[in-house]
């Protein structure tokens, strides 16, 4: 399993909209990101400040997936307004394991 962390910001005035477009995520972006593997997907918000979660298994893939590239382009334009700055990877700093 594989894990990712980003962090964006939003623009002031686009805080409700972002979160409006993730309460009513359609059934196809989602069937989408379980296809190419993603096994968990958060996303907190502090402020304008969000981070995000990704974990992926590559052995989740769906061979031969078709993506629906419409509909990944619109989800991308929707929320892509929303942003002050886009995903970016975010630094480790600390690590505590068993």
């Amino acid at each position: 399993m594989a894990m990712q962390v980003k962090v964006a910001r939003l623009h002031p005035d686009q805080v409700e909209r972002y979160e409006q477009l993730h309460r009513d995520i359609p059934a196809d972006n989602e069937k989408h990101m379980r296809e190419a593997g993603i096994a968990s997907l958060r996303i907190f918000r502090e402020g304008l400040t969000l981070f995000m979660i990704v974990e992926s298994d590559p052995s989740l893939v769906v061979p031969d997936r078709v993506v629906d590239l419409q509909l990944e382009e619109e989800w991308h334009r929707l929320t892509g307004e929303c942003f002050a700055s886009f995903w970016q990877d975010a630094v480790g700093v600390y690590r505590l394991e068993r």
